[in-house]
């Protein structure tokens, strides 16, 4: 069977910008704000039932806001998911990566949204949702959506808030020619938080972070591209990256929390933030590692988290 590529995923890098319309009173770190704002909004703006929960809901498999926002374990039709408690979101929402909390009128932020597999096709949802939240000001305060342009490339225009229109179809991530890469520098730009033999880890290294990477990709893949659940080609990769070596790992605790809706109390979501350095045969893993600067990795990517950039040579 041949061994995919980042390429038969799907991936829809975008940014959201948004122009604050009055006082904007937000955390320092805004991911919860803007999902828990997001997610709510979107059940409101499509739910049929008004049932308080999601939870055996006869529409699960057909509504817009299950398949986006919680999307449903079927391991009948997914095998991949056995394992696992819940699947994995087809967007990452990373919120303006700006520290402060008090932000005056006429400011623009802007949002990084992915949109993965089939998720794309719910850009005009992700819209409508956000021009709700901007007009509705309980999530920091009231806001425009100005418009929306592709993270990659050019940074083509793809909707026009101002005239209400779409400008085009979202471009795709298509990835980029690189040649022999022996040394990687990673930043992480949102705090990481992922476990490590069932322990959060407070100092990853190349290798436990590329497990966490690829194992979301191949999820990703399994459940929003081609539906191929084999995961030998992930092996073969894990392989390579037993024999890249740690260079460098310097990284701080990123402290914070958010309070969970479900759980009716607040949840630490601590991370870490700094800079990893690798070296090795890295040409193959290289690509994988970039398709991950859109997807993030670890857990809480809806909310921004485990957002990277990375810089590769053959020095």
């Amino acid at each position: 069977m041949p061994q995919p590529s980042p390429l038969s995923l799907r991936v829809s890098p975008l940014c959201f910008r948004i122009e604050t319309l009055g006082p904007f009173r937000v955390p320092e770190y805004k991911g919860a704000l803007f999902r828990g704002g997001f997610g709510q909004y979107f059940r409101d703006m499509v739910c049929v039932t008004r049932a308080p929960m999601c939870t055996n809901c006869p529409h699960l498999s057909t509504c817009p806001y299950s398949t986006v926002f919680e999307t449903p374990v079927i391991p009948s039709q997914f095998s991949v998911l056995r394992k696992y408690p819940n699947a994995p979101h087809p967007f990452v929402l990373v919120p303006p990566l700006d520290g402060r909390t008090a932000i005056p009128p006429q400011t623009i932020l802007e949002l990084g949204v992915t949109l993965i597999g089939r998720g794309i096709d719910y850009l005009p949802h992700f819209i409508q949702v956000f021009d709700g939240m901007g007009r509705d000001g309980r999530y920091g305060g009231r806001f425009r959506l100005r418009s929306v342009v592709s993270a990659v490339g050019l940074g083509r225009l793809v909707y026009d808030g101002m005239t209400r229109r779409f400008a085009g179809e979202p471009p795709l991530w298509v990835g980029e020619e690189t040649g022999p890469v022996r040394r990687m520098a990673v930043e992480f730009l949102t705090p990481l938080r992922m476990r490590t033999e069932g322990r959060y880890n407070s100092r990853p290294d190349f290798v436990a972070i590329t497990q966490a990477l690829l194992r979301r990709i191949h999820l990703l893949q399994a459940i929003y591209g081609d539906g191929e659940a084999d995961s030998e080609w992930v092996h073969e990769l894990l392989r390579q990256a037993d024999q890249v070596k740690t260079r460098r790992a310097e990284f701080r605790m990123y402290a914070w929390d958010r309070m969970s809706g479900r759980q009716g109390r607040r949840v630490q979501m601590d991370g870490v933030i700094g800079v990893l350095e690798a070296e090795g045969e890295l040409t193959e893993l290289a690509g994988w590692w970039r398709m991950g600067e859109w997807l993030s990795v670890g857990s809480g990517t809806s909310m921004g988290m485990g957002r990277y950039r990375m810089r590769v040579g053959g020095w």
